[in-house]
């Protein structure tokens, strides 16, 4: 295999404001056939499609979002802060995401973000989350990850049919290892990041029987070395830069 799978980092993220409509669509545009997005609750249980748990990076509001409603993310330009042709870019919904991948035939991994916003909101995101995600048309082409893995054992209780990633930063990890609780929760992917990451630990993941699929890798040359260990797929800023081999279902 020359290129492990691509997965577009919240969409063409170096072309168009991340996890946003308009990055998947580039996305697709480029040829990338799998996107990652980002998932959390706000204060009338509606699921919103943002990285950050603050809006100002990405967006015109200031401040956490779980006290808010939906027609108060409405208002907000998503947009702007990357560029002016992106100007009224929306925050979008879950539902939109799904809608828009199902449409594109385009493989998605959505990731769970850490709700911050109490023990009842993060009740409803996996609530919410567990009747969105009967949408999808295509649930081969489809995973859910986080690096909340409670969050992440709640929402397989609800959707055991779904496929997870194991999504860990090693310097930052707290709980089991993904040997202790990967293969436990019944995750069919480990989500590593590069940094660190070794062909030795590759091999290993791979000998349990895991897809490996690193985070976050822009550079071509890198990303063919990972594939010469083992690594099945990388998310990227940029997938324009790769080819076509590498955008693949």
């Amino acid at each position: 295999m020359a290129f492990p799978r691509i997965f577009a980092h919240r969409g063409a993220s170096s072309l168009a404001p991340e996890n946003t409509i308009a990055s998947f669509a580039k996305a697709a545009e480029v040829g990338a056939r799998w996107f990652e997005f980002d998932v959390d609750v706000i204060g009338d249980g509606s699921l919103i499609v943002i990285h950050d748990d603050k809006l100002q990076r990405t967006t015109t509001g200031k401040g956490g979002y779980y006290n808010l409603s939906f027609s108060d993310i409405r208002k907000l330009d998503a947009g702007k802060w990357f560029s002016d042709t992106y100007r009224f870019e929306r925050i979008p919904e879950v539902a939109d995401v799904i809608s828009f991948a199902n449409s594109a035939n385009m493989g998605m991994n959505l990731e769970i973000k850490p709700c911050c916003g109490g023990t009842e909101l993060r009740e409803k995101l996996i609530e919410n989350l567990a009747v969105a995600v009967d949408s999808v048309a295509n649930t081969d082409h489809f995973i859910v990850s986080s690096f909340d893995h409670e969050a992440l054992a709640r929402f397989h209780a609800t959707r055991p049919n779904i496929k997870l990633g194991w999504l860990f930063d090693r310097e930052k990890q707290p709980g089991p290892t993904w040997q202790q609780g990967a293969d436990l929760l019944g995750c069919t992917a480990i989500h590593p990041d590069v940094n660190g990451l070794t062909p030795e630990e590759v091999k290993e993941m791979r000998d349990a029987g895991f897809d490996v699929n690193v985070w976050t890798v822009n550079d071509v040359d890198q990303a063919q070395e990972l594939a010469s260990w083992g690594v099945t797929g990388i998310f990227t800023d940029c997938p324009q830069d790769f080819p076509a081999e590498a955008h693949v279902l």
